[in-house]
C-alpha cells in the first residue's frame, strides 16, 4: 500500500463521533511534546475512541491515535481538512457531522502532534 493509501486508512477512523458543541476551550492538559493543549471538543468527542494525546492508547483498538495519524506519511493540514470535510470517506463506525470550525480545530490540533522524533507507542 502506498503512503497516501496508508494515510487515508489511518485517517478513515478519525473522529468516531457525533456532532458536538464546538467551543474553542481546552482541557487544560498540555500534551507532552506538543505545543498546544487538547481542545475540549477533541478530548470530549474524538477522545471517546481515539488517543488524543501523544503517549495514550486509544480506547477503541480499531481507532488510531491522533499522534499516529499526525505522523503518518503524507499527512498535511490540507489532507486532513480534505478528509474531514468529506463524510463519505468515513467508515461505518464514524457517525460524524463536522462543520468547518470542527474541521479546522481538529486539523490544527493534529498538526501540533507532528514530530520528526515520533515513534508509535508499544501496546
Amino acid at each position: 500500500m502506498n503512503s497516501s493509501g496508508m494515510m487515508i486508512v489511518a485517517v478513515f477512523t478519525l473522529a468516531a463521533c457525533a456532532a458536538y458543541d464546538t467551543q474553542q476551550e481546552t482541557t487544560g492538559t498540555p500534551v507532552a511534546g506538543a505545543s498546544a493543549e487538547v481542545p475540549t471538543f477533541v478530548s470530549g468527542v474524538c477522545g471517546e475512541c481515539h488517543a488524543v494525546t501523544l503517549d495514550a492508547i486509544s480506547p477503541n483498538p480499531q481507532a488510531p491515535g491522533f499522534a499516529d495519524i499526525a505522523n503518518s506519511p503524507g499527512v498535511t493540514r490540507e489532507t486532513l481538512e480534505t478528509f474531514l470535510s468529506d463524510a463519505h470517506n468515513y467508515p461505518m463506525q464514524m457517525d460524524v457531522d463536522l462543520v468547518e470550525e470542527d474541521i479546522e480545530l481538529i486539523a490544527d490540533y493534529l498538526m501540533t502532534l507532528q514530530s520528526e522524533e515520533y515513534s508509535k507507542p508499544v501496546g
